[in-house]
């Protein structure tokens, strides 16, 4: 239920760890670490700089820099729970550092940076769930927000910008693309079938 993530320097408001409302200011810290529990929110390891460490940290609780806007729910910044007990996290090469525009539940449209990618393997065979329909399957990108917040949601909340590649208008949401549903297979006995030989190169 444990995966690495590129350590992340954080703040985290001071009350939410002294569950006491009335302490101001921000603990400083580092996420290095997610955990996932199936059918719950994405959740964090963090170290703090007071050498205490914190596990089970929520996302809305996380700031990597001082925040712009008010405190947030949680299910503003991530749309769906974990899919499984199994995260794998990956930092897209492609992609890291990239620019992007994001789509909040509120519907509310923010600018942020693409950090890395959580995603999911089934917990076994027996129990995959929605992970193996591909209408169903999602990923979640974390994306440092602009206004200091951080969020994770799926790619189709998420729409990518640069200077030259794409520009720093993207259309995406004109171009009426659909979500892909189609569970494709390279073996199809309907169509043909593959020889039982261990020659090389066989025809």
């Amino acid at each position: 239920m444990n995966a690495n993530i590129p350590p992340l320097k954080i703040l985290i408001p001071a009350k939410f760890l002294t569950q006491d409302e009335t302490v101001t200011g921000f603990e400083k810290g580092y996420a290095f670490a997610i955990i996932s529990h199936k059918g719950r929110a994405l959740q964090f390891h963090v170290l703090l700089e007071s050498g205490a460490h914190f596990r089970h940290i929520p996302l809305h609780w996380l700031l990597h820099d001082e925040p712009t806007v008010e405190h947030t729910n949680l299910e503003d910044l991530q749309l769906w729970d974990c899919f499984s007990f199994k995260p794998i996290v990956t930092v897209f090469d492609f992609l890291k550092d990239y620019q992007c525009d994001v789509l909040l539940k509120n519907k509310s449209v923010v600018s942020g940076t693409y950090y890395c990618t959580v995603d999911w393997l089934a917990d076994c065979d027996t129990t995959a769930g929605f992970l193996h329909q591909p209408d169903q399957n999602k990923c979640g990108h974390i994306i440092l927000l602009d206004d200091g917040r951080i969020c994770c949601l799926p790619t189709n909340r998420v729409c990518f910008k640069d200077a030259f590649f794409i520009g720093n208008a993207p259309d995406a949401a004109d171009r009426k693309y659909k979500t892909i549903e189609t569970i494709f297979q390279a073996e199809s006995s309907d169509r043909w079938s593959v020889a039982n030989t261990d020659e090389t190169f066989y025809r």
